[in-house]
């Protein structure tokens, strides 16, 4: 059989990704960058701003009082005295502050922290995810710009089963044929296996009769020894009667022809 030719085809990658388009994408991915920049840089500062203030909270109540310098207006300051070291007022939103001792504020700015933490990961992976855009509508243009091509070619699966086909040019027989052999090896794997397992059986059934014997001859040996003991053990009890009931002196003797004493 003659080879099938090859069929495929050759796109320019300009008509997909126009230079210019892939050009102005790359810059709108770039300002995404410096903008997510930006916003990074201004949480990290509310993070450091955040974990100053919760070192002042816990250091205050070390003392009763601190003198402080009060803000008046926007350049002026005067002395002061910070008293209550232990309370504050925490801003809940909205307007509303609620009154917390030193421990409560804490706690409450360490939540504050961690979900500035997570906003801060969340951006590190956006733009990451940018700078990967980034670089594709980059590579895109310059491959436009060169004027590269896409090269695609049809896949054709070849045969590997290593079938040979009949006259009509089916394999159809041979499968089958085959089939039928694998059939018949596995019905006679069946019925060896079958044999063996019943001769298993008969072996096993063997065994437990032999145990069985076994066990009911050391049965009547126990029966045997049991009766003998107990016959000696008779034979012992009634000797020791019999010599109770012998007498305990000898007889004497009177002078002959008289009866003994």
């Amino acid at each position: 059989m003659e080879e099938e030719s090859m069929k495929g085809t050759v796109t320019s990658i300009a008509s997909l990704y126009p230079v210019e388009e892939a050009q102005k994408a790359a810059k709108r991915v770039e300002e995404s960058i410096i903008e997510k920049k930006k916003e990074l840089d201004r949480i990290n500062t509310f993070v450091t701003e955040n974990t100053n203030l919760v070192n002042l909270v816990q250091r205050l109540p070390d003392e009763l009082s601190h003198n402080i310098m009060v803000p008046f207006g926007k350049a002026a300051f005067f002395p002061g005295r910070l008293i209550h070291t232990n309370e504050f007022y925490v801003l809940l939103g909205e307007g509303y502050y609620a009154e917390r001792t030193s421990k409560q504020t804490t706690e409450i700015l360490q939540r504050r922290g961690k979900f500035l933490d997570s906003q801060v990961d969340s951006l590190k992976a956006m733009m990451l995810d940018l700078k990967a855009e980034a670089s594709f509508f980059g590579d895109t243009a310059t491959e436009s710009a060169e004027g590269l091509v896409e090269i695609r070619e049809d896949y054709i699966e070849e045969d590997f089963t290593g079938i040979t086909p009949n006259r009509s040019g089916s394999p159809k027989s041979d499968m089958l044929s085959s089939s039928e052999e694998s059939i018949k090896k596995i019905d006679a794997e069946d019925e060896e296996y079958a044999c063996i397992m019943s001769r298993l059986d008969e072996l096993e059934k063997e065994e437990l009769g032999a145990e069985s014997a076994d066990e009911s001859d050391e049965v009547c040996d126990t029966k045997a020894d049991l009766e003998c003991s107990t016959s000696l053990h008779k034979f012992d009890h009634n000797l020791k009667i019999s010599e109770v009931q012998l007498p305990r002196h000898p007889l004497q003797h009177g002078p002959k022809g008289q009866p003994p004493l």
